[in-house]
């Protein structure tokens, strides 16, 4: 068995996405439900676990659990390949799996690369655990969409300078439905925390409410098109094939873009404000996606 630890924001967590698809077999992703049961969701070789679970807490401490359930237990004993993380590999969280596991293989991998690392953070992933002696294959990735289905726009992001303006999104869906096309708003509990900013995207297009995970994937599995800033939501349209357009400004594509068969991303030539990007830029973009379809 395979086992996954994670405790990263979701797009850090969907970028693990290539590693989780090329782990043959039977694999146990431990994370923050909602993560986990994402991937259990998309993965049918997946078995979710709460990283909150009390046996998965304790390994922070010395000497680890006092007791263990049956389901974590098994876990354990039978894991081949452990990759964490969540863990340096030198530290309480590491001696105490190692204990609980003796016969599995432990792998340690940092969610994000050091400043002079150029290239992409899923190569940096593979990097950190071929030096310890892990090589997972590449797993391909078709690309699908429902032809029928919306163009879906997700206005946020967790750092507020990557997110394109909000009345930019607003005159997006408003040239995307005179042409034809059905848009939606998908907005997770931090957008729908802002009134105003609900109430400006309401007027444009529908709004659906996607307070878990679980929302978010059922709306990405009916979509035709995705288009989001350098978030989460946007990094796992891509994992799951959906053509994607990522709107860049201050991070790096190179290091950052989502990964998938179907992304377009537009990016500056040099690291700007979100604001860099006007409307009929991207409108063009999505343009030339539905025609490549």
């Amino acid at each position: 068995m395979n086992v996954l630890f994670h405790q990263a924001a979701l797009g850090d967590f969907a970028l693990t996405f290539p590693l989780i698809r090329a782990m043959k077999g039977d694999t146990t992703v431990i994370a923050p439900w909602q993560k986990a049961a994402l991937a259990g969701a998309t993965f049918k070789h997946v078995q979710p676990l709460d990283i909150e679970l009390f046996e998965f807490t304790r390994l922070y401490a010395e000497g680890g659990p006092t007791s263990i359930s049956p389901a974590v237990a098994d876990v354990f004993s039978q894991a081949t390949l452990i990759v964490s993380f969540v863990s340096r590999g030198d530290d309480v969280w590491a001696s105490n799996v190692r204990r609980l596991a003796p016969q599995a293989r432990l792998a340690f991998a940092h969610t994000r690369p050091p400043a002079d690392f150029h290239d992409h953070v899923t190569i940096f992933h593979r990097e950190q655990l071929k030096h310890q002696g892990v090589e997972l294959p590449n797993a391909r990735l078709k690309a699908w969409r429902h032809a029928d289905g919306p163009v879906l726009l997700h206005p946020g992001s967790g750092g507020a300078g990557k997110i394109w303006p909000a009345e930019r999104f607003a005159e997006l869906a408003q040239r995307l439905i005179a042409r034809g096309l059905s848009v939606r708003f998908v907005l997770g509990e931090v957008e729908m925390e802002n009134p105003s900013l609900a109430a400006e995207l309401g007027q444009a297009a529908e709004i659906v409410p996607c307070r878990t995970t679980l929302d978010l994937l059922d709306q990405l599995e009916s979509a035709r098109l995705f288009v989001g800033n350098d978030a989460g939501p946007t990094h796992l349209a891509a994992q799951l094939g959906l053509p994607t357009l990522a709107l860049f400004g201050p991070t790096p594509p190179q290091v950052w873009r989502p990964v998938g068969p179907a992304v377009t991303v537009l990016a500056p030539p040099e690291p700007a404000a979100m604001d860099w990007l006007d409307v009929a830029r991207v409108a063009e973009a999505v343009e030339k996606i539905e025609h490549e379809a």
